[in-house]
């Protein structure tokens, strides 16, 4: 039995329809893939470019943090971080500039030891972040704790890492010289002089 010459029409019209639509779609696939390539090779260019910027600074100061190399890393840190926060601004990400900002600020103003250990290890939460690990899960312990021998036995520092920041500066009864903003957060703003 054959199908009326219209219904065979139809059904050839619907077949070509049909070819030129999955044509479409898979140039668009095609096209969304390579969009995707490029996009990723971009990605890959900034995060290195982000290393070569961050790497001479985290250098120097994962060395102050080691006691065999503290002592040059300590004459080599002014120019270390000059040189970084030259270029930080433009290609850091916001939250690595004011985390940095935190640490540069706070660093010229003394403040106890758990509290600059802290803002560092919310500056290379940062970077990690900006670099390779945008939803990281980790927290200030993972950044520091790993250069402290002797960190089970100092409650304090795992507490100062790990507390919210505002409780911390209470604890150690220090307070900022910078304002405290996240984005996302709401803004509270520290007594004293900004630097």
């Amino acid at each position: 039995m054959t199908l009326p010459l219209w219904l065979q029409v139809a059904s050839l019209l619907v077949t070509v329809a049909l070819a030129v639509s999955a044509g479409r779609s898979a140039r668009k696939a095609q096209a969304a893939e390579h969009e995707a390539a490029r996009l990723r090779a971009l990605e890959e260019r900034v995060a290195e470019r982000k290393y070569a910027l961050y790497q001479p600074f985290l250098k120097s100061l994962g060395d102050t943090l080691t006691p065999s190399r503290k002592e040059q890393a300590v004459k080599g840190q002014e120019d270390a971080m000059a040189d970084f926060q030259s270029f930080v601004t433009v290609w850091g990400s916001d939250e690595v500039v004011e985390k940095f900002y935190r640490f540069r600020v706070a660093s010229a103003a003394s403040p106890p030891s758990l509290v600059i250990m802290r803002l560092m290890s919310d500056f290379l939460l940062a970077v990690r972040r900006d670099i390779a690990w945008p939803s990281t899960e980790l927290d200030g312990m993972h950044m520091i704790a790993m250069r402290i021998n002797d960190i089970d036995e100092q409650p304090d520092m795992q507490r100062a890492l790990t507390m919210p920041l505002d409780e911390l500066f209470a604890w150690q009864e220090w307070t900022p010289n910078f304002e405290i903003r996240n984005i996302g957060e709401p803004t509270a703003k520290g007594r004293g002089s900004r630097a």
